[in-house]
């Protein structure tokens, strides 16, 4: 798949007021093992085999509102996270690795070459 694709399911596949206000995505095409690390900034699962060719795709935008489950007590930050990152199989799509943060720019270069695109791919 190529990365306006990939950029597309993740963006435009997101549920309306996931990413409020998009300005910009990274992509880097490489393989699980490398930019899972990345994306994870040091960690890796094993959610695919380490040679699975990967889109690892970062939304930056002015607020990131995902719904998901937390421990109980957990207070959400002050500020909003702003940044968005998943490793998405080349091959099926599948999404996995996925995270929130203030993070923006992740260092997509140690994994790959870094493809740049506007918000809306």
């Amino acid at each position: 798949m190529s990365a306006a694709h990939a950029c597309k399911l993740i963006v435009a596949g997101a549920s309306p007021g996931f990413f409020a206000g998009p300005e910009q995505v990274h992509l880097v095409f490489t393989t699980y093992a490398r930019g899972e690390a990345v994306e994870a900034q040091g960690e890796i699962s094993t959610a695919m085999p380490p040679r699975t060719l990967v889109w690892v795709v970062e939304v930056h935008a002015t607020a990131i509102n995902w719904n998901h489950s937390v421990p109980p007590g957990y207070q959400p930050p002050a500020r909003p996270y702003t940044d968005y990152s998943v490793v998405l199989n080349a091959r099926t799509g599948q999404a996995s690795d996925q995270g929130e943060c203030r993070c923006w720019p992740l260092l997509l270069s140690k994994a790959g070459t870094v493809v740049s695109l506007p918000a809306h791919c």
